[in-house]
């Protein structure tokens, strides 16, 4: 089935991952630098196709049309999930795994370089462990940029 222009652009992220598995975007925050950059980068967002675990990137949406994504950096006894950017001092409010729309899969970078994030589920581990050094690190610096 075809579609025109028009009614692809009305499709929200929810509507093409359902029919299609996996959507392909680009950012416009800043808050998951360095790792991925605003307006440059293909975002390669999967359907959930595994348990979601402490330092998986996910897309949610906590309001209509508004994504948010963000690293999981741990997941509550209740089953809901503490997201936050690893650029960002702070954590986002929890949030319910019916909220999460996919999984980022791999970035594509100008150059045409690929990073998969499957390959490496302990360096997404060790990003998401380490967010209160880096929250910390972010929160001193901003601190000292206003003097």
């Amino acid at each position: 089935m075809s579609s025109t222009k028009s009614e692809a652009s009305k499709a929200s992220f929810e509507d093409v991952i359902a029919r299609d598995g996996e959507l392909f975007f680009t950012n416009e925050g800043c808050s998951m630098l360095p790792l991925i950059h605003p307006k440059q980068d293909i975002l390669h967002i999967k359907k959930i196709d595994k348990e979601l675990e402490v330092g998986d990137i996910v897309l949610y949406s906590d309001r209509p049309h508004h994504y948010v994504l963000h690293r999981i950096i741990r997941i509550k006894g209740d089953g809901s999930f503490i997201c936050a950017g690893d650029n960002n001092h702070w954590k986002d409010r929890p949030i319910k795994k019916e909220l999460i729309i996919g999984r980022l899969k791999d970035i594509t970078h100008p150059d045409g370089k690929t990073i998969d994030l499957d390959q490496d589920p302990n360096e997404a581990r060790r990003m998401a462990k380490s967010h209160w050094k880096r929250a910390i690190a972010l929160r001193i610096n901003r601190l000292l940029r206003k003097r």
